[in-house]
């Protein structure tokens, strides 16, 4: 536990959410393993997921635990969306639950995105019942908003076609990036090579110019692309 993992889960990182997380430190490492595919992250996920109702809400409305539950929503891989099924079931039952909460409506808004069209709907129904109170806060219009509740409430046959449409549009993404190889190797990393099996004629004029560029294979950048951050981090433990 360290520092973190005392009383309280130290300064910022508020209280244990029923032993899910303690503290900080630990919260990160299990929303750093569950954006692992699902070969590698499966028992963490079934862990999670497998929650009894209780602290599995307790979780949903904790500024820590709810990111944990926001990566279990995301965790790629064949066989994660079968797994997460336990925890989008009861999220959806108690969404009226965790609408007064920041760091529930943003596990809402991930269960959401996670889910079939049919189970999106079925969302929706479940938060019309606390629409007023959603209206009353900043974190609730944003939710509404994102879910584009108003165009499902007025229009809810344009509004299932379009979620279809962009769920077509998901998957066809997904299929052509799971056909992608895994790892290709940069331009110009390997020399061309003679019948012979010698080194080809960029090679040996690489080196006979002092072993530039022409014979050196392209290096790639030291860091990957920088994503936006969802929201603000959390504040950090004392």
């Amino acid at each position: 536990g360290g520092k973190g993992g005392g009383k309280g889960g130290g300064k910022g990182g508020g209280a244990p959410a029923a032993g899910l997380v303690v503290g900080n430190l630990g919260s990160r490492i299990l929303e750093a393993l569950l954006t692992l595919p699902y070969a590698e992250s499966r028992a963490a996920l079934h862990s999670v997921c497998s929650l009894p109702p209780s602290p599995l809400l307790e979780a949903a409305r904790h500024p820590l635990a709810s990111r944990v539950l926001e990566a279990a929503l995301r965790t790629p891989g064949e066989g994660a969306a079968q797994a997460r099924e336990p925890l989008q079931e009861t999220l959806r039952s108690n969404a009226a639950k965790l609408v007064r909460s920041r760091a529930g409506c943003f596990v809402l808004g991930a269960a959401f995105d996670a889910s079939p069209t049919a189970a999106q709907e079925s969302l929706l129904a479940a938060l019309a019942a606390s629409e007023a109170e959603l209206r009353g806060t900043t974190h609730g219009n944003a939710l509404l908003r994102r879910l584009r509740f108003d165009h499902y409430k007025s229009h809810p046959g344009s509004w299932a076609s379009m979620q279809e449409r962009a769920q077509r549009k998901r998957d066809s993404f997904a299929e052509l990036f799971a056909a992608e190889p895994a790892a290709r190797p940069a331009r110009g990393s390997k020399q061309r090579r003679g019948k012979d099996g010698g080194e080809g004629k960029a090679g040996r004029e690489g080196k006979a110019s002092g072993g530039g560029s022409a014979g050196s294979g392209a290096r790639c950048p030291p860091d990957g692309p920088k994503g936006a951050p969802k929201r603000p981090a959390p504040p950090a433990s004392g």
